[in-house]
């Protein structure tokens, strides 16, 4: 027996107050305090139809108020208090009231994206749109509030209704870009009323001013931000001057765009890229992928052999596999949601089709095949579906995944190059497919289609940098390790990736070995001072090592013997400024070149700047 059934019965009276409630849809706060909520739940449970409709009801007053509905929302309607578990209720009344939350959720569905045009109302100081996000909606405040200056407010309410009706959405976090823009100009110059009211200087200050400002832990806004900013307010004061504008908006017309002065260059650059993956990361991670709990080794196994995006993945459907040409190859279906809009405009398609392995295809089919019985609970066609008691059934949150892979990483101490814990994030995967392609010859063209792109531009950068880090590869240590000689960063930078693997192989025939170790000079033919030992030992283009070491302390001690005896000769003839003569600089810099050079050696370091 649960503990549903385990509640006083309530009284006649109390049963008269709550049958009242009942049929008045209003809530049964009064009587819960009185007599509990498990008493209240088992007399309603005597009737269940009854019971249905009143939550039935109670569950559209919260659609009629614009909120979204879920059991906790609704319980706390009806009751004004809840118990701590959902399974305290009962299985019945569980089963009625999430039955009642599920058919108001698709309610919801259609009527809220329906009646978003009706929150786009000028005279409204609060949109609250919403948008889908797999089977759910999200929530999406645009509070005109924000905005300090009422004028301003209400030259922006047009500007977005005319992208709502654009576009049928409005983007809420550039809105924050726009408002914060906008109330610093006003702060900045008080005079600004209106959109035409701003000038070039007003303008400038802005930038200025966001380039001082910083958010709410201390950090500065990024370039990146600012240049967002500035370019969504340019983008309403076009709208304003255009012939786009709404003749119904009663305020002065701008006669130019006071941003077109302003410019941004080169934005990617302030972008923090996505950090590829090293071997030796990926080496391990495959190795311990097998930890991961099952669903999250299938999810680990798409990204490392697809590099899609992570909404790509959780968004992929039911039907994305399909056979191919080749034995043992199949092709993954999916939609480039980054990219999708652009697909559309010039026509390409939604989906995107990229070859897998049989087996990968296997462990998606079966996949597939295991988690059919939800799909057709809820009447979605995802595959990578969250299902929890008292919540809508929604596309997969990817925050598990992530922390089940750095789970790995913290548990198997798996570092990067400079012996940090690896910071892993799924993008990585992306740029680890890039460089797996361009390592085996794949062109710019060929790494466009793979990766989903419509033009080259991204696979060209992608190229670059690939071809940095390569060159990275071939640095200081790669030649210490090789060759055990010591080059200096400076030395390396002289050399482009090509002239970096001839010099290797003009190491390995010994074709620029000299009696202190080997030449790192640019310019072809031999070297005007091949003939002087000591203009060797301080040059720039000498390189040396371990092996050479002997030698140079030898040289080092004869050095100290002829320069000690000098200054001797110089003391014993009453000379006391010889350091000013020739014949003693050359021979104290000498000596001070032998000792850098042995104490790089010893230290494994680099001689000299």
């Amino acid at each position: 027996m649960d503990e549903v059934a385990k509640a006083k019965p309530l009284n006649d009276m109390q049963r008269h107050t709550a049958l009242s409630a009942m049929k008045g849809l209003t809530s049964l706060a009064e009587i819960t305090k009185e007599a509990g909520i498990k008493s209240v739940i088992e007399y309603m449970l005597e009737d269940t139809s009854a019971l249905e409709q009143y939550l039935s009801a109670m569950a559209a007053t919260i659609t009629r108020q614009r909120k979204q509905i879920s059991h906790n929302t609704l319980i706390l309607l009806i009751f004004h208090s809840e118990l701590a578990s959902l399974n305290m209720y009962g299985e019945e009344f569980k089963s009625i009231l999430l039955d009642v939350v599920e058919r108001e959720r698709k309610v919801q569905r259609r009527i809220f994206l329906a009646e978003n045009k009706l929150q786009v109302n000028i005279h409204s100081d609060l949109w609250k749109l919403y948008e889908p996000h797999g089977n759910i909606l999200r929530s999406k405040a645009i509070d005109f509030t924000k905005i300090r200056s009422e004028s301003l407010r209400y030259e922006m309410k047009y500007y977005l209704q005319h992208i709502f009706q654009s576009r049928g959405k409005i983007n809420a976090p550039l809105f924050c870009c726009q408002y914060m823009a906008l109330n610093v100009l006003t702060e900045t110059n008080p005079n600004i009323k209106y959109f035409a009211d701003i000038t070039e200087i007003d303008a400038r200050a802005l930038v200025l001013a966001l380039e001082r400002a910083v958010k709410d832990d201390g950090t500065p806004l990024s370039q990146y931000y600012i240049a967002k900013a500035v370019n969504s307010i340019k983008r309403v004061v076009d709208y304003l001057m255009g012939s786009l504008r709404s003749n119904d908006i009663k305020t002065p017309r701008p006669y130019l765009n006071p941003f077109a002065i302003i410019t941004f260059h080169n934005l990617r650059q302030y972008n923090t890229p996505t950090t590829i993956i090293p071997e030796g990361v990926v080496e391990q991670l495959d190795r311990y992928s097998n930890e991961l709990p099952p669903l999250h080794r299938l999810l680990y196994d798409i990204f490392a052999n697809t590099g899609l995006r992570l909404k790509e993945v959780f968004f992929l459907e039911e039907d994305c596999i399909e056979p191919s040409r080749y034995p043992g190859i199949f092709q993954l279906k999916f939609k480039p949601h980054k990219v999708l809009a652009a697909r559309r405009r010039h026509s390409v398609g939604d989906y995107h089709r990229i070859m897998i392995p049989q087996n990968l295809a296997n462990e998606l089919s079966a996949h597939i095949s295991a988690t059919r019985s939800v799909r057709s609970a809820v009447g979605s066609s995802y595959i990578f579906l969250s299902k929890r008691l008292g919540y809508a059934t929604t596309v997969m949150d990817s925050q598990p995944f992530i922390r089940s892979i750095r789970h790995i990483i913290k548990k198997h101490n798996i570092c990067g190059d400079d012996g940090e814990l690896w910071h892993f994030t799924s993008r990585q995967f992306r740029k680890a497919i890039a460089v797996r392609l361009i390592e085996n010859g794949a062109s710019t063209a060929e790494l466009a289609y793979w990766l989903g792109h419509l033009c080259s531009d991204t696979a060209v950068k992608y190229y670059a940098e690939v071809r940095k880090m390569k060159l990275a590869e071939l640095n200081t240590e790669f030649f210490l390790a090789k060759f055990d000689l010591i080059i200096s960063n400076e030395q390396l930078e002289k050399y482009t990736e090509e002239e970096r693997k001839l010099l290797y192989a003009d190491f390995r025939l010994e074709q620029r070995r000299v009696e202190l170790g080997f030449c790192m000079a640019k310019a072809a033919g031999s070297c005007q001072h091949r003939s002087s030992l000591y203009n060797c030992v301080n040059c720039r283009n000498l390189c040396t090592g371990k092996r050479y070491l002997s030698y140079w302390t030898e040289l080092l001690e004869q050095q100290k013997i002829i320069f000690e005896r000098l200054v001797s000769a110089y003391q014993a003839d009453g000379i006391s400024h010889y350091q000013k003569y020739t014949e003693y600089k050359q021979e104290f810099r000498l000596l001070k070149g032998y000792e850098s050079i042995v104490k790089a050696i010893q230290e494994g370091g680099v001689p000299r700047e």
